[in-house]
């Protein structure tokens, strides 16, 4: 939810507000287009996801040798664009890392962005989130993962305006990122998940 005065009109922040009011937050907090708004927390299996997929990443960047780093939740990622400021669950770039600033807290040149769906965050994810992540020159594939059911979809741009969709279900498939060139196998990403939610027909 965005952050409000104590009369409950809404406020309007400036980019140097918003750093200096993330920096001192024990909460993770978005910034879009001068509204701040304070992230939910995340469940046991979005959780266990998100570490998964941190660990197959470095893992397969390592053994191919690939001159990529990885970045968990804590790394924001700067929508120039959209005057914005986002927390991707995971982040990957290729290359020489570009940070907005001298403590390299806030990433400019993503190739490769991650999120794990939640309830709560489904529809930004899939919409508003996904078209900031859009406007960035360097990126170039959008993963999402379901925490509900074993299934991955992929976005991966192949041309200006040209995206190849990739999706993958059950425990036995793998997905394949075209942006770094590594297959990840789904019984990987899942490995640690004990039981899906018995009803699900109200998440997606």
């Amino acid at each position: 939810m965005a952050i409000v005065e104590e009369n409950e009109v809404e406020k309007y922040y400036t980019v140097e507000e918003y750093l200096e009011i993330e920096a001192n937050s024990e909460e993770k907090l978005e910034f879009r287009n001068g509204e701040i708004v304070a992230m939910s927390g995340g469940t046991g299996n979005h959780s266990l996801i998100s570490t998964r997929i941190l660990t197959a990443l470095d893992n397969g960047i390592d053994k191919n040798g690939k001159n990529c780093m990885v970045y968990n939740s804590d790394m924001k990622v700067k929508i120039e664009e959209y005057n914005s400021f986002v927390f991707p669950d995971v982040s990957v770039v290729c290359g020489d890392a570009e940070y907005d600033n001298e403590n390299e807290t806030v990433l400019k040149n993503p190739i490769l962005l991650i999120e794990v769906l939640s309830k709560s965050s489904k529809n930004y994810d899939k919409g508003e989130k996904f078209e900031f992540y859009r406007s960035l020159p360097s990126f170039k594939e959008y993963m999402i993962i379901y925490q509900t059911m074993p299934k991955v979809q992929t976005w991966f741009k192949e041309a200006e305006d040209l995206w190849r969709i990739g999706n993958s279900e059950g425990l036995d498939a793998v997905i394949q990122l075209h942006s770094i060139g590594l297959e990840i196998a789904l019984k990987d990403i899942y490995k640690r998940i004990q039981q899906f939610p018995e009803d699900v027909k109200d998440f997606y």
